[in-house]
C-alpha cells in the first residue's frame, strides 16, 4: 500500500510539491510562534524559582511606595526580612517587540538576587557608586565585559517627552545565563537608582521574605491586612497571574500559526480533490477488479497523510535553522525547539493532512464501477 501511495504522489510531482510546501510554510509558522511561547513559559517557570518564597508587594492605585511601607511590613509577624527594589527601563525610548524588555533594578547591595551565579566580575557591595551587575543578556546585546560602561537614559522633566538623559554605570560584574528575567536585568545600588532617576525614598516594589516554616500565602494575607495601601502576590499567585497573562499571548500567538497551517492544509483538500477527479477511471477499475471501498479510502487518505508528514518534517526542520539563527544573533535564546513541540507539529501536520483529505477520499469510494468508466 506504501509503495502505491508513493507512487501515486511521485507522478504529479509539481502539485504534490506545492502542496507539501504549503503544508511546510504553515507548520513553520507554528514551530517559530510555539517556540517563542515555549521560550516565554520556560522564562517564568524559572524566574519564579529563583525568587524562592518571596512575597511581592505593590502600590495599590499608585506607581510607587514610600520607603516607610518597609519598615511597616518588616514588623509583621512572620517576616524574616524586606526590600524595596526601584524598576526602570534601560531605555525608556525601547517600546513594542516581543519578548522582555530591558530593565534597571535598583536594590540595597545586600539583597540582590545572588541565586544568579556571575561569570566574570564581582557582586554589588555596599559603598558602591554607580557601578551594576548586568544579566548575561544585557551583556551580550550592548557587548560588554567587567570595567565597561553602560549608559542608562530617562525622560527629562522638560514639556518634550523625546528629550532624554542619561548618566552612565560602570559594569563590575556579568552573570552567567540563567534563562530568566535576570538575563535581561542591570542591578545598581538604590540610592543611586533613585537619585538618577528623581525618586529619592521611593521603591517599584517590595519583597518580603517570610520566616523558615511560615507560609507564604497566610503572610501574604496578613501583611495587606496589617499595611495600608498595599496588595500582595504570593509565590503562587505570581506564578499564576504570570502563566494568565502568558495564555493569552500564547493564545494569540499560536492561533495566528495554526491558521497559517490550516491555509496549508486546505491545499491538500484542493490537490486530493483535483486528484480523485484526475483519476476517475483509476477508481472505477479497481472497484470493478473487486477492491473494496476501505482499500480506496486508505489509499486516498494515506496520501494525504504522507503529504502532511512529509510537510511537517520540512516546516519542523526549517523553523529549527531560523530558531538557532535568531538565537545566536539575538545572543540570548529568544525560542526554544522543545521535544513536545516537536512532537505537537508533527502530529497536526499529519491530522491536518488525513482531515483535509477526508472528503476526497470519500468522493473517491462513492464512485460506482460504471458510473467512473462512462464518465472516463
Amino acid at each position: 500500500m506504501l509503495d502505491l501511495i508513493i507512487r501515486n504522489l511521485a507522478q504529479r510531482k509539481m502539485r504534490t510539491g506545492l502542496t507539501i510546501f504549503g503544508i511546510m510554510l504553515g507548520i513553520f509558522a507554528v514551530v517559530v510562534m510555539g517556540g517563542m511561547s515555549e521560550n516565554m513559559n520556560s522564562v517564568v517557570d524559572k524566574s519564579v524559582i529563583l525568587m524562592a518564597n518571596n512575597i511581592q508587594v505593590q502600590p495599590e492605585g499608585t506607581n510607587v511606595l514610600d520607603e516607610s511601607k518597609i519598615r511597616q511590613i518588616k514588623r509583621v509577624p512572620g517576616v524574616k526580612d524586606a526590600f524595596g527594589i526601584l524598576s526602570q527601563l534601560v531605555d525608556p525610548e525601547q517600546t513594542g517587540g516581543v519578548g522582555i524588555p530591558d530593565l534597571v533594578f535598583g536594590l540595597p547591595p545586600e539583597n540582590q538576587m545572588k541565586e544568579a551565579k556571575l561569570s566574570s566580575g564581582r557582586y554589588l557591595v555596599p559603598g558602591d557608586g554607580y557601578n551594576a551587575v548586568v544579566g548575561y543578556g544585557i551583556a551580550k546585546k550592548f557587548d560588554l565585559s567587567v570595567g565597561d560602561e553602560l549608559d542608562l537614559k530617562k525622560k527629562s522633566s522638560g514639556r518634550s517627552s523625546s528629550i532624554t538623559q542619561s548618566r552612565n554605570v560602570t559594569v563590575v560584574g556579568i552573570l552567567e545565563y540563567t534563562g530568566t528575567v535576570f538575563d535581561y536585568v542591570v542591578q545598581m545600588p538604590l540610592d543611586r537608582a533613585q537619585k538618577f532617576y528623581g525618586m529619592e525614598n521611593k521603591v517599584s516594589i517590595i519583597h518580603a521574605v517570610p520566616e523558615y516554616g511560615t507560609d507564604p500565602e497566610d503572610l501574604a494575607r496578613r501583611i495587606e491586612l496589617s499595611v495600608e495601601g498595599v496588595k500582595t502576590d504570593s509565590p503562587g499567585e505570581l506564578k499564576k497571574k504570570f502563566k494568565d497573562n502568558l495564555a493569552l499571548f500564547s493564545m494569540i500567538t499560536v492561533s495566528a500559526a495554526v491558521l497559517a497551517a490550516i491555509i496549508g492544509g486546505l491545499s491538500v483538500m484542493n490537490t486530493m480533490l483535483m486528484s480523485v477527479s484526475e483519476r476517475t477511471k483509476e477508481f472505477g477499475i479497481m472497484k470493478a477488479l473487486g477492491a473494496e471501498r476501505k482499500s480506496i479510502l486508505l489509499m486516498t487518505m494515506g496520501e494525504a497523510a504522507l503529504m502532511g508528514f512529509a510537510g511537517g518534517n520540512l516546516g519542523i526542520a526549517a523553523g529549527g535553522v531560523i530558531i538557532r539563527v535568531l538565537n545566536e544573533s539575538n545572543g540570548t535564546p529568544m525560542f526554544a525547539l522543545t521535544p513536545k513541540l516537536v512532537l505537537i507539529a508533527l502530529l497536526f501536520a499529519v491530522i491536518l493532512g488525513v482531515t483535509c483529505g477526508t472528503y476526497p477520499a470519500y468522493r473517491a469510494t462513492k464512485m460506482s464501477p460504471m458510473e467512473a468508466l462512462r464518465n472516463e
